[in-house]
């Protein structure tokens, strides 16, 4: 009986969690729906938090043993198989991925033991160790393309990702480094002049503190030293406002990008100088990522949108790719390449020594992985 009102807990809260964001779901929800009081809900979880985790750890384990399954004869039919398990799990697991997404967003220790069940499956993929560069360069599109699957449509064709990450995206007899700066220096964020931008301005820096759900359209203001009023004359409510955040850093990020890879003719030169400005540009900025991270469990069509047209400047610059839905694949086998390199260098600054990491992507880029 006990085990029983446990699990009904714990599925009450998997169904409101899915559905809403974690701080957007009470106790007292979850008891309604689980059909117990408020009273045994505690003496299984002493909070919420207890009880995200005990989902997540569930979660983890179930994936852990999934992928601990995988089989084949050949590097190639092994690789074939751990992708096809990992997409599988997303159609088939949607809503614990949801919740287990936002744990990862909420308590950094998830993608950690995530990344440690990644890398020992790769390395029994390949039957060797792999280094940073080679995590990366395996997973990061794979986890890239099955996101945009579960709440994009993408439809994944698991082939192109084998080839990929065999034989390379981007191939180029160009081995040495293109030239970039030694260290990181952000653009110079322009002064905020009129309400608008005084508004978005101090919205980036709250929402990136304290997130959306904590922040009230009231401190916004308060920062911006202006009134309600002019906050409500710019946007319909807060998560309008978000909305134009969201989708303002795509267009600010995009634009920032071109302009420094402009002159660079080579499609793999181009791809390293973008990904290093990418960096860059986020270096000292990281309440950039976690607005659009939080955004995808407040405003996932917008966040659809941001990735979206990303994913159209990604197909321009690679025609000469000319099947259309293996560029579509490439294309967002290079957007998760950047997003995650983005987390491992900004925020786990795991990696250090930048330029001899970009070498090690770049000739992943051109040739794929040894084995």
């Amino acid at each position: 009986m006990a085990k029983d009102t446990k699990e009904r807990i714990m599925k009450s809260a998997e169904h409101l969690f899915s559905q809403r964001q974690f701080d957007d779901v009470s106790i007292a929800e979850i008891c309604r729906e689980a059909n117990v009081s408020n009273g045994v809900y505690y003496r299984y979880f002493r909070n919420k938090e207890i009880l995200l985790r005990s989902l997540n750890d569930s979660f983890l384990e179930y994936f852990e043993e999934k992928l601990s399954r995988l089989a084949g004869d050949t590097v190639e039919e092994r690789l074939h198989d751990f992708i096809s398990i990992v997409l599988r799990v997303g159609r088939e697991r949607k809503s614990e991925i949801t919740i287990f997404r936002e744990g990862q967003y909420r308590f950094y220790g998830y993608e950690d033991r995530l990344r440690d069940i990644y890398i020992r499956s790769a390395e029994k993929v390949f039957g060797r160790e792999i280094n940073e560069a080679e995590y990366l360069y395996t997973l990061s599109g794979l986890r890239f393309c099955s996101t945009r699957a579960l709440y994009n449509d993408m439809k994944v064709n698991p082939d192109f990702l084998v080839d990929f990450i065999l034989r390379g995206v981007l191939h180029s007899d160009k081995t040495i480094l293109p030239e970039l700066p030694d260290v990181f220096k952000s653009p110079p964020l322009p002064p905020a002049e009129t309400g608008q931008e005084k508004l978005i301005q101090s919205g980036l820096s709250l929402f990136g503190e304290k997130g959306f759900y904590h922040t009230a359209v009231a401190d916004i203001v308060r920062e911006s030293g202006l009134a309600v009023g002019t906050f409500y004359t710019h946007f319909e409510s807060k998560e309008s406002f978000l909305n134009h955040l969201v989708l303002q850093l795509g267009e600010k990020t995009r634009h920032y990008l071109t302009e420094q890879v402009t002159g660079v003719n080579d499609r793999l030169e181009q791809e390293i100088s973008g990904l290093w400005y990418f960096l860059n540009y986020f270096h000292d900025h990281l309440e950039y990522y976690s607005i659009v991270r939080e955004a995808e469990f407040v405003a996932n069509e917008v966040v659809n949108q941001y990735y979206n047209a990303f994913e159209q400047g990604y197909m321009k610059n690679l025609l000469s790719v000319t099947d259309g839905e293996i560029r579509h694949h490439a294309a967002n086998f290079l957007m998760g390449l950047a997003h995650y390199t983005g987390i491992e260098v900004l925020h786990r600054k795991r990696i250090r020594d930048i330029k001899p990491f970009l070498q090690r992507i770049m000739a992943l880029l051109a040739e794929g992985i040894s084995y």
